[in-house]
């Protein structure tokens, strides 16, 4: 595949536009709609060999309203001793960065406690949970996580995505990929998050290997 080749100013255009058509179609969705593609989605991912086989995964909390739901995979994950890390975005605003923070659940809490073990934790700008204050920081090295789920505003059939414009994840990836093999990447998304075509593409984008829709499974790899 080849990227989408422009330069700077095309390509922040060009995402700029893409991403004002993408909010606008999942915004249309209802909440009963989300919930149904979530679950859709889950399914699926719970059938993927690598899902099944991976000892710890990486995985964001979902924003309330706009993007799939996550609990259903939290409660999965947890129920198949799974290690979970979830994001935790850093203060500084003008070097926006991110790391994934082991979770670390008591022996003695009750299993419908564990999976709401984020339901009290304090909520970022996004009205997302993030890892208290008095968490034991526990952040992920290169190696540490055996899948990483990854979210986005916009995916296209050949691994390309487009975030929401701070490069959270994409220098993240970057950075756990460091003198290690490739970290697997399965993108879960809505259905109307899949793009037509391709979508523009920078050198620090990172290209998604599986990316899991209600309907389909795509591989791009």
């Amino acid at each position: 595949m080849g990227d989408v080749e422009a330069d700077s100013s095309d390509i922040l255009e060009q995402k700029m536009l893409l991403r004002e058509k993408i909010r606008a179609k999942t915004r249309a969705l209802d909440v009963d709609s989300i919930a149904t593609q979530s679950s859709q989605v889950w399914r699926r991912v719970f059938a993927l060999p690598i899902y099944k086989s991976a000892k710890s995964i990486g995985l964001f909390l979902s924003m309330p309203s706009g993007e799939i739901n996550t609990d259903e995979i939290l409660k999965d994950a947890i129920k198949e001793g799974k290690d979970i890390y979830v994001p935790q975005v850093g203060k500084n605003f003008e070097k926006p960065d991110m790391d994934l923070l082991k979770v670390v659940l008591d022996d003695s809490m009750k299993p419908e406690e564990k999976v709401e073990f984020h339901k009290h934790w304090p909520k970022n700008k996004w009205k997302i949970p993030e890892p208290p204050a008095d968490m034991p920081i526990l952040p992920a090295s290169p190696g540490d996580i055996d899948l990483l789920i990854v979210p986005g505003l916009g995916f296209d059939r050949f691994g390309g995505r487009i975030g929401q414009g701070k490069g959270y994840y994409d220098r993240f990836i970057a950075r756990m990929n460091l003198g290690k093999a490739s970290m697997p990447l399965v993108a879960v998304a809505l259905a109307p998050q899949l793009v037509e075509g391709q979508i523009p593409v920078s050198a620090h984008d990172q290209k998604m290997d599986t990316i899991v829709l209600p309907e389909e499974v795509i591989e791009s790899k």
